[in-house]
């Protein structure tokens, strides 16, 4: 039997860096020391601070001796307080054991060399507050494995490993190895920091897997009944999906003909559910099918109920039918619902299984099921898409969740169906992120609308809806009735302005030609720049439309900054767009820099607007200058507008499609301009000719008369006059 030697460096307590002063040790901090002198230097000094603040101590684990090492031990004896020689025998626990056996702190921290913290400050903090400290037994964080180099692609995992210290505590396992005898009950997460690991990026990924691949083979010939070392193993093989189906296979037979198949252990069941993903995967149903009947007679799990409901649903929901594809997609349904309810991130309770649980598949699952219906049973689609939507756990966020809820909308209103409708909106208006949502999509669908049988239909169910909250603007926002100036104050309290979400009211007052004024004139400049944005976003949906509503604007709301903001805002939008008709562009464009000076005229002073002065914003010195162009060009002066259409581009380069058109407008006036002069000139001539020969036959009174005409022609040619003697003579 060879024993490996260990021994410990005890090293100077006196660094370069300052220390806490105290005997007492409460952080102990373990890293394994290889080969990576690019990262140890930043794993250190990413945790120095935590060293310098709070009672701890560093010890590096060396694993490579100083014979073989790249300088890394050298640079960890600036560091730490003690280096663990350790012979490296392909056991990770054995070498984590050996830096634990010298801890002396209440707390360990356990790392790698090639892993690092972002901020240890909330760390810092943590270890500050007895009254965190001593009621937690864990602390975890993210961790972002990167892909590449340039550390912009990245996988997020859990880190865990920041826990207290107990006597029996003892790493197990020779590759990912983990601390056991520990029995967790309160875990303390922190949200605002992580860890960076770039251990597996490239060819260093690839030869750390087959280390780690054949330390587990040799491990489990010894060791098959190693639940934890199979499941591991299996999930090793990464997106091979042919190695992990065999490892699982593989890990199920040997389990089995041991008869450690125990449907109570959390490694069994996982092995199992990496079989039937496998299955799935691959699109081997019959055997998924067999699986997943096994599976569920043996496991009651709500979460892991929810991971085989998605294998079943990873094949075209036409094969499964719309009876079995709504109750997997229920099965998944209560399995997120679970972990919301228990306040728990799917990879607190599988870390390898977790990726099967999450809102953005739920959502393309009940699109996939809304679609289905809509194909696969015509005569019953509404009624299978409305109990769908009805179990739709909505509070579960995210992006994919307003697409849903626009094609449930739509269905619900073409079906004039007022309880689904209903039912959606409670759903929504619990808080103002989701309310706003709601609002967002039920603006999506009437803007879809297009016949005007479909939108009174429309208008009518909305209305209908009357019992939501008193305070809300949405009926009215949508319903397109008429409001009276006393209604509108009624069913609003005193407190409401237009500021975002209720952007809407400025819509509603001018559609009823109600003024707007009272409800923005006490709203921030920030808040009225939120809301004008939010009415442009809505209405550059319809840009054509823009040119009428600025119109009632202007109608319905005495001049005010804000309305001149909002009217320039609306018209910027609109002419800066590049495809509408010039001569509506030109017109709008007037309009455009009469509001933006108009507005600007209420906020700075008027003499620097009139001069388009430089210490104005560039937009505004744009209007002013784009106003003195359009100017020209009405006039003819068309050499000077194009000086001023340059500088109006220069100042305002967003303005580039714009001016260009209009440039090249100009310019076709110009050669249009050129060439009538050409023919005027030409004209003239001729006439010029026919005067002088009357003049000479002694006809000057018909020769004065086509002279009258010549000077309307071509009243600058200086022949006129001599002409004109001629003439009375």
């Amino acid at each position: 039997m060879i024993i490996l030697e260990t021994w410990v460096e005890e090293l100077p307590k006196k660094k370069f860096f300052s220390r806490v002063n105290t005997t007492d040790c409460l952080v102990t901090i373990s890293m394994l020391i290889s080969n990576r002198i690019d990262t140890v230097e930043k794993c250190f000094e990413s945790f120095r601070p935590l060293l310098e603040q709070i009672p701890s101590e560093f010890i590096a684990v060396d694993t490579v001796g100083d014979e073989k090492s790249d300088g890394s031990v050298d640079v960890a004896r600036k560091y730490a307080d003690k280096i663990v020689h350790f012979e490296w025998c392909d056991d990770f626990a054995k070498a984590r054991n050996a830096g634990l056996k010298e801890a002396r702190g209440k707390w360990l921290i356990y790392l790698d060399d090639d892993e690092w913290f972002d901020d240890v400050g909330p760390l810092i903090d943590f270890f500050s507050k007895p009254e965190l400290y001593e009621n937690y037994d864990r602390v975890s964080m993210m961790e972002h494995s990167y892909a590449s180099v340039s550390q912009i692609e990245y996988a997020t995992n859990e880190f865990s490993r920041i826990s207290v210290i107990l006597p029996e505590a003892e790493f197990v396992d020779p590759v990912h190895e983990h601390l056991e005898g520990i029995n967790y009950r309160n875990e303390y997460t922190i949200k605002n920091t992580f860890i960076h690991h770039v251990g597996y990026i490239g060819k260093v990924g690839d030869k750390k897997g087959n280390r780690n691949r054949k330390i587990m083979d040799k491990e489990l010939k010894k060791h098959p009944e190693n639940l934890h070392l199979w499941i591991q193993q299996i999930a090793g093989a990464g997106n091979d999906t042919d190695e992990m189906l065999k490892l699982s296979e593989k890990s199920v037979s040997e389990l089995k003909r041991l008869k450690l198949d125990d449907w109570n252990n959390r490694n069994w069941i996982e092995i199992f559910l990496y079989r039937m993903k496998g299955y799935a995967q691959l699109k081997r149903w019959d055997e998924l099918d067999k699986n997943v009947d096994e599976f569920l007679e043996n496991v009651k799990d709500i979460f892991y109920g929810g991971v085989a409901a998605r294998f079943e649903l990873s094949r075209d929901l036409v094969d499964l039918g719309v009876e079995k594809a709504s109750d997997w997609i229920r099965m998944y349904f209560d399995a997120l619902e679970y972990c919301q309810k228990n306040d728990k991130k799917p990879v607190e309770i599988s870390y390898f299984l977790s990726g099967d649980i999450n809102s953005n598949d739920m959502y393309k699952m009940v699109s996939m099921y809304f679609n289905l219906c809509l194909k696969d049973n015509k005569d019953n689609a509404y009624e299978n898409i409305r109990k769908m939507i009805f179990d739709v756990p909505w509070k579960i966020f995210d992006e994919k969740r307003k697409d849903v809820l626009a094609f449930g909308l739509k269905q619900a209103i073409n079906e004039e169906d007022k309880e689904t409708v209903k039912f959606l909106c409670d759903s929504f208006m619990h808080d103002e992120i989701m309310s706003e949502e709601f609002f967002e999509q039920l603006d999506r669908v009437d803007i879809g609308i297009e016949s005007e049988t479909a939108q009174e239909k429309f208008d009518q169910l909305i209305e209908s809806i009357d019992d939501v909250t008193s305070d809300s603007l949405w009926i009215k926002q949508h319903a397109r009735k008429e409001v009276s100036e006393d209604e509108l104050e009624c069913s609003l309290s005193t407190e409401t302005t237009f500021a975002y979400p209720n952007e809407d009211l400025v819509r509603i007052c001018i559609r009823n030609g109600i003024s707007p004024q009272k409800y923005v004139e006490k709203v921030s400049f920030e808040d009225v720049e939120k809301s004008v944005s939010a009415i442009v976003s809505k209405e550059e949906k319809h840009l054509d439309r823009i040119p009428l509503f600025a119109s009632e604007i202007e109608s319905a709301w005495e001049s005010s900054v804000q309305r001149n903001y909002l009217l320039a805002a609306l018209r910027k939008r609109y002419i800066l767009q590049g495809t509408m008709v010039l001569n509506k562009v030109l017109e709008e464009s007037e309009k455009y820099c009469r509001n933006m000076i108009e507005y600007a005229k209420s906020v700075y002073l008027p003499e620097l607007c009139e001069s388009a002065s430089v210490l104005l914003p560039k937009e505004i010195r744009f209007a002013s200058l784009f106003e003195k162009a359009l100017e020209l060009k009405k006039s003819g002066a068309l050499k000077e507008c194009l000086a001023y259409l340059q500088q109006s581009l220069d100042v305002f380069n967003e303005s580039e499609t714009l001016i260009r058109r209009i440039i090249q407008s100009v310019e076709l006036d110009q050669r249009k301009q050129a060439k009538v002069n050409d023919e005027m000139i030409k004209l003239g001539s001729q006439v010029k000719s026919q005067i002088i020969a009357l003049i000479s036959q002694g006809q000057n009174e018909v020769a004065a008369s086509l002279l009258n005409e010549l000077k309307q022609i071509t009243p600058s040619d200086p022949d006129l006059a001599t002409l004109e003697k001629l003439c009375q003579a």
